[in-house]
């Protein structure tokens, strides 16, 4: 499964969770209905702009995720 697609779905259960359709999501975060299914199935290479617009409007915050270094260096 590709980073898109994780996205995609913790996005998708999240908009279930909150009980909003695609276009009630979209409609809030001004962008196109079906642009919100291509991200929930990881189809689209969303931008940080749309994705930060999607996650405020589900209450989500964007997580900057480090992978841990061997011997302390980055």
């Amino acid at each position: 499964m590709t980073h898109r697609e994780k996205i995609g779905q913790q996005l998708a259960a999240l908009r279930n969770k909150r009980s909003l359709t695609t276009r009630q999501l979209a409609d809030m975060c001004g962008i196109n209905f079906s642009n919100i299914g291509k991200i929930e199935r990881g189809a689209y290479n969303v931008s940080i702009d749309i994705l930060s617009k999607v996650c405020d409007a589900l209450g989500a915050d964007i997580k900057i995720i480090e992978k841990e270094v061997e011997n302390g260096e980055a």
